[in-house]
């Protein structure tokens, strides 16, 4: 009897694993079936979601298609949301449909916590999910053409992701700076994690654009218009962005599975949950104490192909590989128009360069998953240990 794998999530991890599908199709097909759950058959690659938001890419540039990827490794793709998973049965549950699996992968990505803060979940749009997002910003960014007196909008988040969305929102609304008041809201100062020579080169773009900088400002909650700040004071505003921290879906609690992080899936180096051994997690979602990194899609994309063996190595009863990430990564930060920040192991570089050094890695990332497939490099068979 074919054994039940079922990935549930189209990221970016698991976009590798598809290309690993087809690549070795040949040798798991009569050992093996495969189904793929997801909410979006268009899925976004994030690292363009900034040059989408600023107007220099289309929407078709920066989503991969799942279909032509799920045919071509000969798997079952679902569009479906799951909402819960009982891995003492081992069934996942999505709008009322069960899947069952003998093994399942998650990279189902995070979302702001807007939660932990009161009245953010019913006054804020979070920046993830990325479709729910876009179909927003587009309403905004159109109903802005024909506006008769100036709103504010404000983005809550002083990291990559709050810093980049403001300064994209600025470039793409940069002839409407009269009526579009944008400004950008931090706990603590300007992106913690990075040199402070990258946080004043951003300050400086901020400025340059019209973007108004609030630091050292902690919302305690948020009521219609308003943002309520620890220390008493109070901002309005017309519409809310939230992009800061990362939270895990609520159902994964419920799954019985070990979590770490406020719920994230502890996973070991083999990308494997520490408590089910047929569950596995790449991506936002999971998190290995042992390893800590970011919240950044750089590991997911790192993680892709060492998820994709080990899930065939499961499969095959072979020894699993060791994932392990890199002490740092190449952060590479839009600043709203064709420019771009570069930060490595504390190095800073700007420039119109930086940018089409971005862009190109981008566009190769996307060529590599669509049509025609490009070729790729063929990943071990199962029975191949290569951790010597």
């Amino acid at each position: 009897m074919r054994k039940r794998l079922l990935l549930v999530g189209g990221g970016h991890a698991h976009l590798f694993v598809l290309e690993a599908l087809r690549l070795q199709r040949a040798l798991w097909r009569e050992r093996l079936e495969v189904t793929l759950l997801s909410r979006d058959v268009m899925t976004p690659y994030s690292g363009m979601l900034p040059g989408l938001i600023a107007g220099h890419y289309r929407s078709s540039e920066c989503h991969v298609d799942l279909r032509p990827l799920a045919q071509s490794a000969g798997i079952d793709l679902v569009q479906a949301s799951v909402d819960q998973i009982d891995l003492q049965r081992n069934v996942a549950t999505a709008q009322g449909r069960e899947w069952r699996f003998d093994l399942v992968s998650l990279d189902i990505g995070s979302s702001p916590p807007l939660a932990l803060v009161p009245g953010a979940t019913e006054y804020a749009l979070g920046i993830k999910p990325i479709d729910v997002f876009l179909q927003q910003w587009n309403a905004l960014e159109q109903a802005s053409a024909a506006l008769q007196r100036p709103i504010h909008v404000v983005v809550v988040g002083g990291g990559a992701g709050g810093v980049e969305v403001a300064l994209a929102m600025a470039h793409r609304l940069r002839t409407r700076r009269s009526l579009v008041k944008l400004s950008l809201v931090t706990r603590a100062a300007l992106l913690p994690a990075y040199p402070r020579r990258a946080a004043r080169l951003v300050m400086r773009h901020l400025e340059a654009a019209g973007v108004a900088l609030l630091t050292g400002a902690s919302v305690s909650s948020v009521t219609p218009g308003r943002l309520n700040f620890d220390n008493g004071s109070t901002a309005s505003f017309d519409h809310l962005l939230w992009a800061t921290g990362a939270a895990a879906q609520s159902w994964l609690a419920q799954a019985g599975v070990a979590t770490v992080d406020g719920g994230f899936v502890q996973v070991n180096q083999y990308l494997q949950s520490v408590s089910h051994p047929q569950l596995f997690a790449a991506g936002d979602i999971a998190s290995n104490p042992q390893q800590p990194r970011p919240k950044a899609g750089v590991f997911a994309v790192r993680q892709g192909p060492i998820l994709a063996q080990n899930l065939l190595h499961q499969v095959f009863g072979d020894a699993l590989i060791e994932y392990r990430p890199q002490r740092d990564y190449l952060s590479l930060l839009t600043t709203g128009s064709r420019h771009a920040i570069a930060c490595w192991y504390g190095l800073v570089w700007q420039g119109d360069w930086v940018w089409r050094w971005k862009d190109g890695i981008d566009r190769r990332f996307m060529r590599r998953f669509a049509l025609p497939l490009q070729p790729a490099d063929p990943l071990p068979e199962p029975g191949h240990d290569d951790r010597a």
